[in-house]
């Protein structure tokens, strides 16, 4: 609208200025909404990380940096434990060369090049570490024939575990290790192995390594997936894998990956079978609430994004409700990790634990009862759902080894979705079968602080000979 316009509309009377103006007022409200809806990132609402724009975090990065006093530089900041590079034993070095000063640095009078019994205090020590040209080791293994006595002619056999490739279990182990912890393609593999390794190795024996590694790791999954139902408490988390989804599921001492087609509740019957006994700890995906009849923890830290996305989107429309619910719902929030975090020092009990937060429990549910009707649908929905769930909001409180958060399940995936934004995910079975064991076994060895590059050794060279394979168990 124009000048004109609006002078037209003044002379119109008070009637028609105020219904146009509450029209005005009503489609800016939707405007906002809509921009507000628009905005959400993994900060205000149960979006990943992954999925936040590149300019959405430059500009969270300038405000944060534009909140501070002076612009905070890169690196480790003040207080933070440093790490430094530890000397390995003197004994473990490959070679030692000593330095001795040649004049006096007084006199000028020539000293020995040797150790004497002047020396004094420690010598300054300084370590080189350097790789060199790297040569393949070729074992080539002959069959012989002899010929008897009797004229017949008898010829050796070759072990069955040499037969099985032309690339030893190392070799195997680097091409999965790159892979999926490096999130090296193919192509970029082999070339590693002609460059680096000096082994030239076709695009196809690269993928027939990565297949018999898979059929390698196939016991130590499977005896993994049996242990899971098994686990008092498991954390889990899915995400996108192209045209599939990744599950994670995250026990006490191991990490168990699967691709499935689907994102729904037949997926966690594959997994655990029809009844779980144990503790869930999850968000509010529909999935898991459908299947398990148990106990729950409900991941405080989507519940944080869930009360800022509604803060947002109330300040945009201006709807007290909404305001008023997030706030009061995130001080609370706050007062109860704050306690938590006393726990988790030592500086309370869980006797003092359980007494401490009651006030703040009770509150939490009175503010969830006060905007059950509230005339804002974001507010009543996340109210409603969070009332009805109430007690599984705390498990953490009750219950030993339950964290309020999912964080060790979204921890354990984010490799996963770093390389997913670099491979094109899973067209066959095969492939998906490949992608959830090497997640599995790699993320497991984390999980244990084990060196996962000699597990996969170790389960190559089992599966070749025909031996039992290693456990993570």
């Amino acid at each position: 609208m124009d000048r004109c316009g609006a002078e037209r509309l003044y002379d119109c009377g008070k009637e028609p200025t105020v219904a146009k103006l509450l029209e005005y007022d009503a489609e800016n409200k939707k405007l906002k909404k809509k921009i507000a809806q628009l905005e959400k990132n993994s900060t205000n609402s149960s979006k990943p990380p992954s999925s936040d724009k590149a300019q959405d975090k430059q500009e969270r990065s300038k405000a944060e940096d534009g909140s501070n006093s002076r612009k905070r530089k890169a690196g480790g900041q003040p207080g933070h434990k440093g790490t430094k590079r530890q000397l390995i034993p003197v004994e473990e070095v490959n070679h030692l060369l000593h330095y001795y000063p040649e004049r006096c640095g007084h006199c000028g009078k020539e000293l020995p090049q040797e150790k004497t019994a002047n020396e004094v205090g420690e010598p300054f020590r300084w370590q080189l570490a350097d790789v060199e040209p790297i040569k393949p080791i070729i074992t080539e293994h002959q069959a012989h024939s002899t010929l008897c006595e009797c004229g017949f002619r008898t010829s050796a056999s070759l072990p069955s575990e040499v037969l099985k490739s032309n690339f030893g279990p190392r070799l195997s182990s680097i091409i999965a290790y790159l892979a999926v912890v490096l999130h090296v393609s193919r192509r970029g593999s082999q070339e590693f192995c002609e460059t680096l390794l000096n082994i030239n190795i076709a695009l196809g024996s690269v993928q027939n390594l990565l297949e018999d590694t898979s059929a390698a790791l196939d016991p130590i999954d499977k005896q993994l997936k049996d242990a899971l139902p098994e686990e008092p408490v498991i954390n889990a988390d899915e995400t996108g894998w192209r045209d599939r989804w990744l599950w994670i599921f995250v026990g006490s001492t191991f990490i168990y990956f699967q691709v499935a087609k689907s994102r729904s509740s037949k997926v966690l019957v594959d997994v655990f079978g029809k009844l779980y006994k144990g503790i869930l700890c999850v968000d509010r995906w529909g999935a898991y609430t459908k299947y398990h009849k148990g106990v729950f923890q409900i991941c405080w830290a989507h519940l944080k994004r869930d009360f800022r996305g509604i803060l947002k989107l109330g300040e945009a429309t201006q709807a007290d409700d909404a305001i008023l619910f997030a706030q009061t719902m995130e001080k609370l929030r706050k007062r109860l990790m704050a306690v938590w975090y006393r726990f988790k020092a030592a500086d309370i009990s869980r006797t003092e634990l359980i007494k401490t937060t009651k006030p703040i429990r009770n509150a939490m549910k009175r503010c969830l009862k006060q905007y059950l009707h509230s005339e804002d649908k974001g507010v009543q929905n996340l109210a409603g759902n969070l009332f009805k769930r109430f007690d599984d909001l705390f498990t953490f409180i009750f219950h030993e080894k339950v964290e309020p958060t999912n964080n060790i399940a979204e921890r354990g995936i984010r490799p996963a979705v770093q390389w997913r934004k670099i491979c094109f995910g899973n067209r066959s079975d095969n492939g998906a079968f490949l992608t959830s064991r090497l997640l599995t076994v790699t993320r497991t060895c984390w999980l244990q602080k084990r060196n996962s590059l000699e597990f996969l050794v170790e389960a190559i060279t089992a599966h070749r000979s025909g031996k039992p394979a290693p456990s993570l168990i």
